[in-house]
């Protein structure tokens, strides 16, 4: 009866939390990194963002926003999700073929992340780096652990002639065989606790396979032919820390450590994933499109609004109530973007935000096929930006140095591939005449290209410049008995208003420093 109430109250929390927004705290995401950094070095031919557009879209953010995974393996591969941008709709669709599935069938979703959680969360689990590199984890000389763990079976069958001799050997094979096992344990903790967690994918998946692959199948993912050459597998596996240490006291460690049977499996289980790499990834790569697929389905419900995306052929976005995930109450924008744009407006009217808001858009129509909008209309194209910079202070770059270089960057980008490109406060990093120049040849160059192009920026003179080329948006504020009140809403044209010195007195700068700046700034224009 315990159990079964236990049961009941664990369903009932992963109903009660399907819809609602993550509750975890914040936390470092390093331990996710690892199958994202080995799976772009693999397949090199996918478009993957790249860390500086990753950081100034503070999409870390954005992933633990949507990131309600059951499992580690989920997490790893929504991590990476999110960073692999599709460049055409094949996989997109099937991705929502699973969250119709996931939304028609909520009992079959509760059973599955059921069986999902219990695969179980574990931090730098380690199996990412099978699925790319396990032939690097294979034991060297594998054959002298069969040699050494046969010399004790050689003492005991030696024993009926000699029980001397063969009691002598035992002992001493048996000695051998307890420090070998025990120095070669310590340096395989790790890797044994990942064949523990592999040992719960396996049991995992066979589970799901077993209640719903059927219906599993119907979705694209052939769950049966991933297990096949792992279904027998269970006997190679060794044992992992926690059964280790509630073994030590019984017949059980003896015989393990005496005949190094951790040791042997372990290489044998090593060998089997060397032999089955391919069938090991398509099975990380369902089990993580399955828990991926119930984490984007719920993140979908925990939004104001949200649409599928229209993707066409032309390089312009036209969104309709769009707005950006990470804001409690955002502001929601409409409009068309046709051409290279320039967003200019006073400090702290929402450029930036509203140039994060497309960019964050794009990417997540391309990654996992949901916008932020009543309605949002791209192109597949590369997302590049160039945005938060900071010094560096390890290379001796100083910020304009890094700024070039994220714009070179860029440039580059352009030169292959068809992209939509944001760019904040260009070349700020330097004084006005050299910005302007230098801005208004880079912004030329990448009108040129076959790319989108959305500037934020201060700089008027840009928007006359550039005006044949660039078309102009901005934002504005209004300041009403010492009050400021911004509205946050696209409008067409070049700002006309500056807000720097009126923010100064707004905040409770002294009064004879705001009427020396407007004094000054009177005598300038």
């Amino acid at each position: 009866m315990f159990v079964y109430r236990s049961r009941k109250k664990a369903e009932q929390r992963i109903r009660d939390a399907f819809g609602k927004a993550p509750s975890r705290e914040r936390e470092d995401l390093e331990y996710l990194t690892s199958y994202h950094m080995y799976a772009s070095d693999i397949h090199s031919d996918k478009v993957i963002l790249d860390e500086i557009t990753w950081n100034d879209l503070n999409m870390d953010d954005v992933f633990q926003r949507i990131n309600a995974c059951s499992c580690s393996i989920g997490e790893e591969y929504l991590y990476h999700m999110l960073h692999e941008l599709k460049t055409n709709s094949s996989e997109l669709e099937k991705r929502e073929h699973l969250q119709n599935w996931m939304e028609d069938h909520p009992e079959e979703r509760v059973q599955l992340q059921k069986i999902l959680l219990g695969i179980g969360r574990k931090k730098y689990n380690g199996l990412s780096f099978f699925l790319f590199h396990a032939f690097a984890k294979k034991l060297k000389n594998a054959w002298l652990y069969i040699v050494l763990a046969l010399l004790p079976v050689a003492g005991i069958l030696l024993m009926p002639f000699g029980v001397k001799a063969g009691f002598l050997l035992l002992l001493c094979a048996a000695t051998v065989n307890i420090f070998v096992y025990s120095r070669k344990r310590m340096m395989l903790e790790g890797e044994l606790e990942t064949m523990q967690y592999f040992s719960a994918l396996l049991y995992g998946a066979k589970s799901i396979e077993r209640k719903l692959g059927g219906q599993i199948k119907t979705l694209g993912f052939d769950l049966a032919a991933a297990l096949k050459p792992f279904r027998k597998i269970g006997g190679l596996i060794p044992g992992g820390a926690q059964q280790i240490t509630s073994d030590l006291e019984s017949f059980t460690i003896f015989f393990k450590t005496v005949f190094l049977v951790d040791l042997i499996r372990f290489n044998r289980t090593v060998s089997y994933l060397i032999r089955y790499t391919d069938e090991l990834n398509q099975l990380y790569q369902i089990i993580g499109e399955l828990d991926t697929g119930v984490c984007i389905a719920s993140y979908r419900r925990t939004l104001e609004h949200y649409c599928i995306p229209k993707f066409h052929e032309d390089n312009t976005v036209r969104f309709s109530e769009a707005y950006h995930p990470l804001l409690k109450e955002p502001v929601a924008n409409s409009g068309y973007l046709g051409n290279d744009s320039i967003i200019t407006g006073s400090n702290a009217s929402g450029k930036s935000t509203f140039i994060k808001t497309i960019a964050i858009n794009n990417v997540l129509a391309q990654t996992i096929n949901t916008c932020c909008a009543k309605q949002y209309e791209l192109s597949f194209s590369y997302v590049a930006s160039s945005m938060a910079l900071k010094d560096d202070i390890l290379s001796g770059d100083s910020y304009f140095v890094t700024e070039i270089k994220s714009l070179k960057r860029i440039i580059q980008y352009c030169k292959e591939r068809r992209c939509i490109c944001f760019i904040d406060e260009i070349l700020r990093g330097t004084n006005t005449p050299e910005r302007i120049a230098a801005s208004t040849a880079v912004l030329k160059f990448l009108h040129e290209t076959d790319s989108l192009c959305l500037v934020a920026s201060h700089d008027i003179e840009l928007t006359k410049i550039l005006a044949d080329l660039y078309d102009n948006y901005h934002f504005s504020e209004k300041f009403e008995n010492d009050a400021i009140e911004f509205d946050y809403l696209l409008k067409s044209g070049a700002s006309h208003s500056t807000n720097a010195i009126r923010l100064l007195q707004y905040m409770g700068f002294d009064r004879r420093v705001v009427e020396e700046a407007l004094a000054i700034i009177s005598k300038a224009t």
